[in-house]
């Protein structure tokens, strides 16, 4: 497997997979893992097209970032308080 050292999905050694997923009162979408998480010289440039740390092509993040950002709202990153990547989705409320 070029460009990774275990297959995806498989978690880390000594690591559960588990990822976490909150929906806070604000309607921001938070999804929390226990994996290695991003380091901090690639997070602000993390959803760039063709970035990746992972040894993929790099186009999920900017597409997901780009879609958030069409929608009138944000895809984040930063730290867990588990230690891994921390993603946050925000969009705004819609009126019905």
């Amino acid at each position: 497997m070029v460009g990774r050292d275990r297959p995806r999905g498989e978690p880390a050694e000594g690591r559960p997979a588990e990822v976490e997923l909150t929906v806070t009162a604000d309607g921001t979408i938070a999804v929390d893992d226990a994996g290695p998480g991003v380091p901090p010289a690639l997070a602000h440039s993390l959803f760039e097209r063709f970035r990746s740390g992972s040894g993929s092509t790099g186009l999920g993040l900017s597409i997901a970032s780009s879609v958030a950002q069409a929608h009138g709202g944000t895809l984040t990153v930063e730290t867990s308080a588990r230690g891994g990547a921390r993603f946050l989705l925000k969009l705004p409320a819609r009126g019905r």
